[in-house]
């Protein structure tokens, strides 16, 4: 019988032994579906499995700004969904349903990552239904034209000292920024 040793990082972490599991490299093939890619995420010693491409460059700077503007983050608080276009933060911290779990300048962080990102990453905190104040979606299809244009402004704001956006150089508390992301979350909640 196999046996197998898994680390888990819920919480504290906990070491899991299970017995009987198939093995991977047997296991069925998975449905049609995208093929995600794991990308660091800076300044972490984490890793995100996501959608190449726009996608990953739009998901990868919400969390980069969430590390370095809201909270550090750690190994198994990332996870996404099949797509790789959904990222939820902390899911366990934020669960379904959850409001107000930030704090007033945390969420004008938040609002700002939105507005910088043009409103092609949603929050779901805005969501009328079930807000999901952990999860970041990308708003467009992953194809879609102004992704791509966003995605260079961003890699390229991150590869020119002065135009970086990120820790340290964000702005989100000046009143054109949070003017700008109220503007935008207005638009995008309707």
């Amino acid at each position: 019988m196999r046996r197998r040793t898994l680390l888990t990082s819920a919480g504290a972490g906990a070491l899991l032994t299970t017995a009987g599991l198939p093995d991977p490299a047997q296991a069925a093939p998975a449905g049609p579906g995208p093929a995600l890619r794991t990308y660091p995420v800076q300044g972490t010693d984490i890793s995100v499995a996501l959608l190449p491409g726009p996608a990953a460059t739009v998901l990868l700077y919400a969390a980069r700004r969430f590390h370095y503007e809201i909270d550090a983050l750690h190994p198994g608080d990332l996870t996404t969904d099949p797509t790789g276009t959904i990222l939820d933060i902390r899911p366990g911290w934020y669960p379904p349903g959850a409001r107000d779990g930030f704090l007033p300048h945390q969420l004008i962080v938040i609002r700002d990552i939105v507005a910088q990102c043009d409103g092609l990453l949603s929050w779901g905190g805005d969501s009328p239904r079930t807000p999901r104040e952990g999860r970041f979606e990308i708003a467009v299809r992953p194809d879609d034209r102004t992704l791509r244009a966003l995605a260079k402004r961003l890699d390229t704001d991150a590869e020119t000292p002065g135009r970086r956006v990120g820790a340290g150089t964000a702005l989100p508390f000046t009143p054109d920024r949070i003017r700008r992301a109220e503007s935008i979350r207005r638009r995008t909640t309707r």
